[in-house]
């Protein structure tokens, strides 16, 4: 217990008790198992008594004001009878704080109480907002019970949802952890384990917000060992869809005693460079137990090996100098230290390509172009390689400015990677103008964009704005391998079936959801001038649209965000002649080909089954698995722009593809030219 209760509480909880007894009995009475067990977490992990009001009863683990969640109480509860079982941890919170007797201000770690409330979904989070319309108290049944001791898990049981959803809202320990990377966007921290995989630090609540948000502490520094604990969530992060651990305040970190270096305020002068500058790079690095007995940068030209070079010290500020390199040569970075008890850090923490990153530039003579301020080099972290540098770049118009106040979106091809979102309220353009802006790299809650414009002036009136990019739903939704280098480039959808009218419960957040038959996308609300889901379902299971947006991601979800209404085109599929019920299986030549930068590839299926799209080099290896899974009979298409299984953009060359299935198979040949 962390919390000893006042007689004066005491007193009055047991006239809480008393006159929280009402009429609960009229909303079904729900287990936290029932409420949050799904058979398969990975299709679809939402409880399956969302938007029901119910009552269920869980044993307290925080105070309703522990929690960073708006001006609103929360707490995460426990089934008292069957904690740490899968499926016994749960969350709820209450609203509206205006609401009078509610009793939920009063309540304290270690009573058991029936809260009365609506299930529904944050981000895929499960939760039951508590009841105040009408107005249904919590119930209290006991207090001052012991807290449970935690569950022991491992990193691995917490990576992806088949592992981590049985786990959402409970009390977790985890032994023997390793700090990967302090300094995740979002104030958050990864770590790994002796099971192998990466774990997520976060801070939900307000002990570690605060104390992150005003830089009086810090995450332990990369490579300190810890045991940990804290609360699982189910939420987003620059990582993407994630299990986080919240500890509720430094207690909850037990770290070994010889801690590594801390190393910080890591920076590069010039931050744009060109071919005739040597590149100084400099690091704060400090040990207050220990003395430093080595600091290395370690730096790459074009994919090359990795050169070290020692780094010299004044005050404890490291730096280094990195020779100047041709113009269009890609340079990337990172810094390791170790003191004299033998704790080693670096970074970025993490700097493999399957999850981390690393520091990058690219050497430019005529300047910038976009995509060198949003490609990560197939890194799996996707913060710009600009974040916090002032930029300037060249781009087109693609929006209205009246269809985002204060904001407008620019792109200098019809590619990959060559769009960004600009950030700007005080200078405003004309769809179709190139224009040159100069501001600052930010990443905005995942999405990069240019914000603090000091000068945005159009270079060449009405060239006219780039077409969009065709593609399919599974390219660009969560899980695509090309999700991330559509951010903020204009792409169309020319068919896609509604297939989720309200994701995240009734009435939701404005967004609908859309197939075309390679998987499930979102459409978000994003801009002014247009209006997204309404709560009449403006658009209804089974239409069909032309669908035209930018590539977007919030709340671990890759989306599209169609500027206006004119981008939601209905289409009337009752007259499409290719609909008819195939009688052969058949895959079609792509088109175009060659190619460049993508290609549609359309095949037929006449009996329903498991069918398989896969890409091979001229060497027979298999670098891309389009799609895998059940088919219904049909016509279907599939986008490719290039990318392998890794998310990387592969060369020109001779590429084939197979379409395989239910004892069947064939392949035919496409040619990628750039």
């Amino acid at each position: 217990m962390r919390r000893k209760f006042t007689t004066l509480l005491m007193s009055l909880l047991a006239v809480l008790v008393l006159i929280s007894s009402n009429a609960m009995a009229q909303y079904p009475e729900i287990s936290i198992y029932d409420l949050q067990y799904v058979a398969d977490p990975v299709s679809d992990d939402l409880s399956p008594f969302l938007n029901d009001t119910v009552s269920v009863t869980g044993l307290v683990m925080n105070g309703p004001r522990d929690l960073w969640i708006g001006a609103r109480w929360a707490l995460y509860i426990v089934d008292p009878d069957s904690f740490p079982n899968p499926w016994s941890g749960f969350f709820v919170l209450q609203n509206d704080t205006f609401a009078v007797n509610t009793n939920f201000g009063f309540i304290e770690p270690g009573m058991v109480v029936k809260f009365t409330g609506t299930v529904s979904e944050f981000g895929n989070f499960s939760q039951v907002g508590q009841l105040t319309d009408p107005l249904t108290p919590v119930e209290i049944l006991s207090v001052g019970n012991p807290l449970p001791d935690p569950l022991v898990l491992t990193a691995q049981d917490l990576d992806g949802r088949a592992n981590g959803e049985q786990w959402e809202s409970m009390f977790v320990r985890i032994n023997g952890a390793s700090i990967v990377n302090n300094n995740i966007a979002g104030n958050w921290a990864s770590f790994t384990d002796a099971s192998g995989s990466t774990g997520y630090l976060a801070e939900y609540f307000n002990w570690w917000r605060d104390r992150l948000q005003a830089g009086s502490i810090s995450w332990p520094v990369n490579g300190s060992d810890l045991d940990l604990w804290g609360f699982v969530r189910d939420e987003s992060g620059t990582p993407g869809q994630v299990y986080s651990v919240n500890p509720r305040d430094d207690m909850d970190l037990d770290v070994a005693d010889c801690i590594p270096p801390t190393i910080s305020s890591t920076q590069r002068l010039p931050g744009v460079p060109t071919s005739a500058d040597a590149v100084s790079v400099s690091a704060t690095i400090i040990d207050n137990a220990n003395t430093i007995s080595a600091a290395i940068l370690h730096y790459s030209v074009d994919e090359g090996p990795f050169m070290q070079l020692n780094m010299t010290t004044s005050d404890s500020v490291y730096s280094a100098s990195i020779p100047a390199q041709a113009d269009g040569a890609t340079v990337r970075y990172f810094y390791t230290t170790e003191n004299s008890c033998g704790s080693s850090s670096g970074s970025p923490g993490d700097t493999t390509r399957a999850s981390g990153q690393v520091f990058l530039y690219t050497v430019r003579d005529n300047g910038l172009i976009i995509s060198d301020i949003q490609d990560t080099r197939g890194y799996a972290v996707d913060i710009s390689p600009y974040d916090s540098y002032v930029v300037t770049v060249r781009g087109v118009v693609m929006t209205d400015s009246t269809d985002e106040i204060g904001d407008y979106w620019i792109q200098d091809a019809a590619a990959p990677w060559s769009g960004i979102w600009v950030n700007d309220d005080t200078f405003t353009h004309v769809k179709g103008d190139e224009i040159e802006v100069t501001g600052t790299v930010d990443e905005d809650f995942g999405v990069t964009r240019i914000e603090s414009v000091t000068s945005s002036v159009v270079v060449n009136a009405g060239v006219g704005e780039f077409a969009p990019i065709d593609v399919t739903t599974g390219t660009v939704t969560t899980g695509g391998v090309g999700a991330e280098s559509y951010e903020s480039v204009l792409v169309r959808i020319p068919s896609a079936e509604v297939t989720g009218e309200f994701p995240d419960g009734f009435p939701g957040f404005g967004e609908f959801v859309v197939n075309d038959g390679t998987g499930d996308l979102r459409l978000d609300d994003f801009f002014d001038a247009y209006p997204g889901q309404g709560a009449d379902t403006t658009y209804a299971l089974g239409e069909f649209y032309d669908l035209t947006g930018f590539g977007y991601f919030s709340f671990g979800n890759y989306k599209i965000i169609p500027r206006d209404t004119l981008d939601v085109i209905p289409v009337d599929v009752s007259i499409d002649e290719d609909l008819a019920v195939p009688t052969e299986f058949e895959l079609e030549q792509n088109y175009p080909n060659p190619f460049n930068p993508s290609t549609d590839i359309r095949y037929s299926i006449a009996k329903a089954g498991i069918y398989s799209l896969e890409i091979y080099n001229v060497l027979g290896q298999r670098i891309a698995t389009l799609v895998s899974k059940q088919h219904a009979i049909g016509t279907h298409q599939i986008n490719w722009a290039g990318f392998d299984s890794n998310g990387a953009q592969v060369g020109s060359g001779i590429y084939f593809y197979r379409l395989s299935g239910e004892g069947v198979a064939q392949t035919r040949k496409m040619i990628l030219l750039k």
